[in-house]
């Protein structure tokens, strides 16, 4: 079984980069199960409705979220119809249960989820491990073979504390969140594990911002209104193969393409 996992999705042109590349890429890879994370994919902060059945249009499969997860208000009013969405479990807003979703295939049973990292993310209601911890807790009765985590965070170190406390237990750890790909990936414990897998945006940007506005921003001190930057996309994401016996992963493999 081979997974395709897509770094954070940013406005237009990461949503363009997708769409042009996802088939070609299944098809080289032999991609079986595709999840992408979209919390950045409506102008740089959170999703639409139609953003999310645009992304499933171009076949990924599920869509993870992160802190800017309920940006776009109008999500509080389709969530419960965006079936194949994850939000963080620990996210001060949450409001729905659709916070993991169990994935079969081929005699592979997972569970997909989505923690929000503690280290500087306003929006983390409770703590990271705590939370996790409820979470196989509540999930235990499923019978999962592991747990497939989105971990939405800042901080490198914090990762891989998360991956080393829980690789019992989660045997996919995939940071997001900080859009700039990290070349450790690696299988530990038979853990599969990146520290961020990197951004689907803009790639003459500040992590998919504009660069001038960014600049205004931070440096000049001025107010500005977020512009999501613009042109030719970079492409990130992993490749993780599970063994169908085993039902664990026993590889993992960045993809990094830049325009």
């Amino acid at each position: 079984m081979r997974i395709l996992f897509i770094g954070d999705i940013v406005g237009k042109s990461g949503r363009d980069i997708v769409s042009s590349l996802l088939n070609s890429l299944k098809e080289e890879y032999e991609i079986d199960l595709t999840i992408a994370n979209g919390e950045n994919s409506a102008h740089g902060k959170g999703i639409t409705y139609k953003i999310y059945n645009q992304l499933r249009s171009y076949g990924v499969d599920y869509i993870t979220m992160g802190n800017h997860t309920y940006s776009k208000s109008e999500i509080n009013k389709y969530i419960e119809q965006m079936d194949n969405l994850v939000v963080p479990y620990n996210h001060l807003k949450r409001i729905s249960g659709n916070y993991y979703k169990v994935i079969e295939f081929n005699n592979v049973k997972f569970c997909l989820c989505n923690i929000l990292g503690n280290a500087l993310m306003n929006e983390t209601g409770d703590d990271m491990y705590e939370a996790f911890e409820n979470l196989i807790d509540e999930t235990k009765d499923l019978n999962c073979d592991f747990y497939f985590v989105d971990l939405h965070a800042e901080t490198t170190a914090e990762k891989r504390i998360f991956m080393e406390y829980f690789k019992d237990y989660a045997k996919v750890v995939l940071g997001t969140h900080t859009h700039v790909q990290t070349a450790d990936e690696d299988i530990i414990n038979d853990c599969a594990f990146i520290t961020d897998v990197g951004m689907c945006g803009a790639y003459e940007s500040i992590i998919g911002r504009d660069v001038a506005e960014s600049i205004m921003n931070n440096v000049d001190k001025e107010p500005t209104i977020y512009k999501i930057a613009e042109g030719p996309a970079i492409f990130c994401g992993v490749v993780i193969e599970i063994d169908e016996v085993k039902k664990l992963p026993v590889s993992i493999k960045r993809i990094q393409i830049r325009p």
